[in-house]
């Protein structure tokens, strides 16, 4: 019986393996990020130049008048969006939303709404079974990613069966949340 349980592990893990290296080449691309509180140009610099310190990232383009900013990640750089949530509010402000482009390879949203890859688990959030293929929009659902009030809208569609493998997990959703 241990031997069994051993090699289903390890069946298991050479699975993980195998299709983290096969999509290997998927990623995030690119982040859109609204950020609240921006009122001048050292504000943006601010925030611009504490996302450039991530070891990922590649380039930021701020628009004070929008208070928005577009990222760009370097390629084959692990992406880690939790950290820029961070590099936001140690420069002094909060992220109002974080989309993310991610380029998915044929890959199919499970009846259970939820799809590994090398980048975490996507949890999709009201999204219904289909293939996602090319570069996709995400919004980031998650309190770093939004305000209070709107992260309580999402909070009672979080699908609970997300997050059995131990990797980082993304809320998501390529509708927006007034599409609900």
């Amino acid at each position: 019986m241990t031997k069994l349980r051993l090699n289903l592990k390890s069946a298991f893990i050479i699975a993980l393996i195998l299709f983290c290296v096969h999509n290997g080449f998927a990623q995030f691309s690119s982040a859109e990020i609204g950020v609240d509180g921006l009122t001048c140009s050292a504000c943006t610099r601010a925030v611009e130049m504490s996302i450039l310190k991530l070891n990922f990232v590649n380039d930021v383009q701020m628009n004070l008048e929008n208070t928005t900013g577009k990222i760009i990640f370097k390629k084959g750089a692990e992406v880690n969006l939790k950290k820029i949530a961070k590099a936001i509010t140690d420069a002094g402000f909060s992220v109002r939303y974080l989309k993310a482009t991610y380029s998915f390879s044929n890959s199919d949203i499970s009846t259970s709404g939820s799809l590994l890859n090398a980048s975490g688990e996507f949890c999709f959030v009201i999204e219904e079974s289909k293939k996602l293929n090319g570069d996709i929009l995400l919004t980031i659902i998650s309190k770093e990613f939004m305000p209070k009030k709107e992260y309580n809208k999402w909070k009672e569609l979080i699908r609970k069966h997300c997050g059995e493998i131990k990797k980082e997990i993304y809320y998501v959703t390529t509708k927006l949340s007034d599409d609900k």
